[in-house]
């Protein structure tokens, strides 16, 4: 807490400095700016009815925030080589990460590093626009921990936090209809005012990246030699989300969620194996092999919810939840089941 209130008067000082010089001094880099800014704001008011939206009155954002994210996996199945019936849950401890975003308008960037230990890592790149918006978030984790259960063995292994790397991009994209008077960007904090209470149909498209590395060797014996899985799958839903305002903006509250339909889906195991050599020795090699999905097409849902309020012009204080399930099942009767959730708070400053 004391880090992350040193952050947020850290932000406060450096935006006021920042926001005073780059309107004092006549450099390139304060034209650049300017030139960037026009081109956004006038983006901002195109096509928006101005009785449900507005932009606020500065756009430039630096906020510091507060958050927990975390990791829920679950692996079960039946006649598995080795251990038979298994039963896998792992999930990551519930610690706090400190970030920092840095923006103007539709465009921002944040950063997040867990507050006590090196188990997280976030960047987060997003064009948040009115109409369409996409957002890339890159997760690593070294955090997770649970149990690995198998009949075939007579005790429960333990995953202990470090044993396991999971490296995790998710490309977000949204097409809202109502854009006019509803705004996605509003509920995350980015470069709209909601006035009046408004909702809308909209369509997403998810794309993910996942890679599950086993990090301690003794776990990688355990699991017959398996060294990663790669998942990657791309889906498109259509959903409803809706903005609820009782005082002009001031107060937001926001909810949204979407079933998605997950239509390409392809995952990899990789073993680390040795192969004898007729002169008696082994070659140490890796072995890659595709996990078939049972079913070509299947489900997942992605849903989010948040609560801001606006202070004033320039201050803004929000709570954010977002979360994305994520399913598979394979040929072989493994099923895989992976909720990825974060929760912050955070404090903005416009200038």
């Amino acid at each position: 807490m004391k880090r992350f209130s040193a952050l947020v008067f850290g932000i406060l000082f450096f935006a006021g400095f920042t926001s005073a010089n780059l309107k004092a001094q006549d450099t390139w880099l304060g034209k650049s700016l300017d030139a960037v800014g026009r081109f956004l704001d006038y983006r901002a008011k195109a096509g928006v009815d101005t009785l449900f939206l507005s932009p606020p009155k500065h756009g430039w954002m630096v906020s510091a925030s507060s958050a927990f994210a975390g990791i829920n996996t679950s692996v079960t199945g039946h006649n598995i080589p080795t251990y038979n019936d298994i039963d896998i849950n792992m999930k990551s401890g519930l610690n706090g990460k400190t970030s920092v975003a840095f923006g103007y308008r539709s465009l921002s960037v944040k950063y997040s590093i867990n507050v006590s230990k090196g188990y997280y890592r976030d960047l987060n790149i997003s064009l948040l626009t009115n109409g369409v918006g996409v957002e890339l978030r890159s997760h690593t984790t070294e955090g997770l921990s649970g149990t690995l259960d198998a009949s075939a063995t007579p005790d429960v292994m333990h995953v202990n936090e470090g044993d396991t790397k999971l490296r995790a991009t998710i490309i977000n994209g949204y097409y809202v209809l109502n854009s006019k008077r509803y705004s996605l960007p509003a509920a995350m904090g980015n470069g709209y005012i909601q006035k009046r209470s408004s909702g809308s149909v909209t369509a997403y498209g998810v794309f993910l990246n996942a890679k599950l590395e086993a990090q301690n060797k003794a776990l990688m014996q355990m699991l017959g030699g398996m060294k990663t899985i790669d998942f990657y799958q791309a889906a498109a839903g259509v959903g409803y989300g809706y903005n609820y305002t009782p005082n002009q903006g001031k107060l937001l509250i926001h909810a949204s969620a979407a079933p998605l339909v997950v239509f390409f889906n392809k995952n990899f195991i990789t073993i680390s194996t040795a192969i004898p050599l007729p002169d008696g020795t082994v070659y140490p090699t890796e072995i890659s092999k595709e996990v078939k999905s049972k079913n070509k097409v299947f489900l997942t849902a992605v849903g989010r919810a948040s609560v801001i309020y606006n202070f004033n012009d320039k201050f803004q204080l929000g709570i954010n939840a977002l979360l994305n399930d994520i399913r598979f099942n394979a040929e072989s009767g493994v099923r895989i089941g992976m909720d990825d959730w974060v929760t912050l708070a955070y404090l903005s400053f416009r200038f």
